[in-house]
């Protein structure tokens, strides 16, 4: 029973459908003319239609920021109170719009692993490629050093001994020729091991895949702590929204503006970089011939690429005639070795022939390795894999980041936008109080009261800075019936002209508000049980009328 080997049926690549979709985006240059999409990196007519992709986001940025400071210039001449349950709204707004940036975030970062993922593939297997190329640049080189080096020096000296007059001529002659046609077998062998290994030596990925690495040993790592800054910024943003933090929203709207440049900066550059991948992945082989060195043919390159059964590895027929020549040198060795035994038995010249077939075969091993080396199966087994991972995870993976960088723009603006509407007017908490909670000085007081308050304005201070009742005696009793007014703190009616001239003859003086020290509840006491001890009146004042009622101390406190 046959194992199957991953090598034995080779399939080809397809382009992934969203690699064709970013290759359908029309391409223009700085003048607005369409332009061809083929991927060709040197090209700065190409590189120009990527510029315009990346400075789309950068126009979006441009507008966001002017919009957000128009709005803000609004603001700083909006004075109007709010009610406190004004910006409830607005915090629930929040709320909701930062737990959809966290997802999109997340999204970035589920984006960024698979496009890590898909780099690291192809790292992987172009230094894969990249050892197979330094290891058949080897192997040629020694099966080349070891036919020029070593058989070759061995057959001339063998030539110098074998010029030695001798009996038989014949033998003589065919020895020779014999010996011609293992140098000449050995000569198409070197050959054929050096144009397998010249166009090689200018092949090489190793400072391609060190870059690769230290690029990719910086972006990922990068991305991720960008993405998890944002993901702490909303944090801040929940936690100022959730505790009604002012500082923390100010905290938000000034970094806030940092992570929507950066966030639009980097939708730019995905979305320039996913077209550019997208075209690449259109055709990658084609890419690949463009930027190979000039030593290696083309054909050579498109067979790895393809691996068609149908097609000839033109390394594998230069090595098959390296084979040749060495099973060719090695048959006409067999026969230089049994002729010179007969002629030259004296010489001592059998350990020399027996190193020069030593090395021939030594050569037949190295290039039955070469064979398999170069067989196409493993350089486009590796092809596949990198142009998958790239064209599939990887280019997968950039879509996400560009999908999320995108939606984090938008919806971080909006963020932005509602956060500085949201602390302007937290500002305004004390205006929150007058619309909502009124205080005690500005409601409208009772008449009664006001009318208390009115006649304690007109007591006259004693010696001691404490309110004394006036000392209003019989004779001042008013005498005009028909002058009265009626007041509406006793319920009575006074004669207004004699009670004019009863203020006026209690003095000058007249007091303001009572001091803070008199309203204690001991003083008051004392006050109302000094009072109570007096003579015929006590506690009381003297009445203006009979009809007028009884003033107490407690009336005007």
């Amino acid at each position: 029973m046959n194992d199957y080997h991953p090598y034995d049926y080779p399939d080809q690549f397809k382009t992934p459908w969203m690699a064709k979709l970013l290759h359908s985006l029309p391409h223009y240059n700085i003048t607005f003319h369409k332009v061809n999409s083929t991927f060709r990196p040197s090209d700065y007519v190409y590189k120009e239609s990527l510029g315009i992709f990346l400075s789309l986001p950068a126009a979006l940025l441009i507008v966001s920021l002017l919009g957000l400071l128009l709005y803000l210039m609004t603001r700083c001449c909006d004075r109007k109170p709010r009610p406190a349950h004004s910006i409830t709204s607005l915090k629930v707004a929040l709320s909701i719009v930062t737990v959809m940036c966290c997802a999109a975030i997340g999204l970035g970062l589920y984006g960024n692993d698979d496009l890590h993922n898909g780099l690291l593939e192809v790292l992987t297997a172009g230094r894969k490629v990249d050892n197979l190329i330094n290891t058949i640049r080897n192997q040629t080189f020694i099966l080349e050093n070891t036919l020029k080096n070593n058989i070759r020096p061995q057959l001339m000296e063998l030539a110098d001994a074998f010029d030695k007059p001798v009996g038989n001529q014949s033998a003589l002659s065919t020895l020779f020729i014999s010996l011609n046609v293992v140098q000449g077998n050995v000569t198409l062998a070197t050959n054929a091991a050096g144009d397998i290994r010249r166009p090689l030596m200018g092949l090489s990925m190793t400072e391609f895949l060190t870059r690769g690495d230290q690029w990719e040993l910086i972006r990922w790592p990068g991305t991720v702590a960008t993405l998890a800054l944002l993901l702490v910024l909303c944090a801040v943003l929940l936690v100022g929204v959730a505790r009604h933090s002012r500082c923390a929203l100010i905290l938000f709207s000034v970094c806030g503006l940092l992570a929507v440049t950066g966030s639009w900066l980097m939708s730019g550059l995905y979305l320039a970089a996913s077209v550019g991948v997208g075209d690449l992945c259109i055709n990658p082989a084609d890419y690949l011939v463009s930027t190979s060195p000039r030593e290696l043919p083309q054909n050579v390159l498109l067979h790895y690429t393809q691996c068609e059964p149908g097609h000839t590895n033109p390394f594998t027929q230069r090595l098959r005639e390296s084979q040749n020549s060495i099973n060719n040198a090695r048959t006409a060795m067999t026969t230089v070795m049994k002729i010179s035994l007969v002629l030259f038995k004296a010489a001592g010249l059998q350990p020399k022939m027996g190193s020069v077939v030593s090395n021939l075969n030594n050569s037949e091993r190295l290039l039955t390795q070469l064979t398999a080396l170069v067989d196409c199966k493993a350089v486009h087994h590796s092809y596949l894999t990198a142009a998958r991972g790239l064209c599939e995870g990887g280019l997968l993976g950039l879509v996400l980041m560009l999908v999320a960088s995108f939606i984090a723009a938008i919806l971080l603006t909006i963020m932005v936008w509602v956060d500085s509407h949201t602390w302007i007017y937290i500002r305004k908490r004390n205006d929150y109080a007058q619309v909502e909670e009124p205080s005690y000085i500005s409601q409208p007081a009772p008449q009664h009261h006001q009318q208390m308050m009115n006649a304690a304005r007109t007591l006259p201070r004693n010696m001691n800075g404490h309110f004394s009742p006036p000392a209003i005696s019989g004779s001042n009793t008013l005498q005009h019936p028909n002058k009265r007014v009626h007041d509406p703190l006793m319920g009575h009616q006074h004669h207004t002209h004699h009670a004019s001239q009863n203020m006026r003859a209690l003095g000058t003086h007249t007091l303001g508000r009572l001091p803070s020290h008199n309203h204690s509840p001991t003083h008051m006491s004392a006050f109302n049980n000094q009072q109570q001890q007096q003579g015929p009146n006590s506690g009381k004042y003297a009445t203006l009328s009979k009809q007028c009622k009884t003033l107490e101390a407690n009336d005007f406190y």
